[in-house]
């Protein structure tokens, strides 16, 4: 991927990190695998879906919660479940989960069932496998692989973040510390590349939750960022505007000025 195809990018409470969080990749509940797995999901219909995850997602904006009730479900019959239950209201039928939460947790882990076996761990099925955290029976390579990189990212980057995340806020922060500080990086914070907002009192899901002031700090940013891309670029094409067809097959005097003549070319001028 070329360093310059994006502009900018925004981050919403990655999964960035240099270490793995206590909570959310472990097999002990209430882990996200936990709930996923044994979650229910398949219901009378639309609304008793809603209802069921009212509670869950009490602390959303309503208009996420609606599109969630809306698109999040969908009506039987599937590819999971090809029959309607006897006596179920086809006007109103049963619903299931839009994404089933197979695809779910296919999306948030990959299994390692045999990290803890005598044999070890198969590398020609895991070869993505974090050698330090070998022994999870569920993982994922990304955060950490990711972390490493990062150092290296060259657009600029706004990093939200929630104050309370399960992702630890002292973690993500090990990441930021480091966005774009190495080789081909942006230079990082220290030269203005990299900024952190935090939303104090909200977690992970705080785009569902406080949508005005997400999108205030992302729309704030890009008119920054993309500002700063439309003058670069009508510098960049002044500059080329400017230049013969023979400026661009040769290099400019600045070369000449910069890099010594070797001896033997001197001695060669004089004669």
């Amino acid at each position: 991927m070329h360093p310059r195809l994006f502009t900018t990018l925004v981050f919403l409470d990655p999964t960035i990190f240099p270490k793995p969080v206590s909570r959310g990749v472990g097999i002990d509940p209430p882990g996200a695998v936990n709930y996923t797995l044994w979650r229910p999901d398949i219901w009378p219909n639309r609304k008793a879906a809603a209802s069921a995850h009212a509670k869950a997602w009490r602390h959303w904006d309503r208009r996420c919660f609606d599109l969630m009730v809306k698109f999040g479900f969908r009506d039987l019959p599937t590819a999971l479940y090809p029959t309607i239950p006897a006596g179920a209201n086809r006007s109103e039928p049963p619903v299931t989960l839009t994404t089933t939460k197979y695809q779910e947790i296919a999306g948030l882990y990959r299994s390692n069932f045999s990290a803890r076996a005598s044999g070890g761990i198969d590398r020609s099925v895991h070869p993505d496998m974090d050698p330090i955290h070998a022994n999870r029976i569920v993982y994922r390579p990304e955060p950490r692989n990711t972390f490493s990189k990062i150092p290296h990212l060259r657009p600029p980057v706004l990093w939200i973040l929630g104050a309370k995340t399960f992702l630890g806020i002292d973690n993500l922060r090990e990441a930021i510390k480091v966005c774009g500080v190495g080789v081909g990086g942006s230079g990082g914070i220290s030269h203005g590349q990299v900024k952190e907002v935090t939303l104090p009192e909200r977690g992970h899901l705080f785009p569902f939750e406080d949508v005005n002031q997400t999108a205030g700090y992302c729309a704030a940013w890009l008119v920054q960022e993309m500002g700063k891309y439309r003058e670069s670029e009508l510098v960049w094409n002044k500059k080329r505007s400017s230049m013969t067809q023979r400026d661009h097959l040769v290099y400019g005097d600045d070369w000449f000025e910069a890099i010594p003549m070797p001896k033997r070319h001197q001695r060669k001028a004089k004669l």
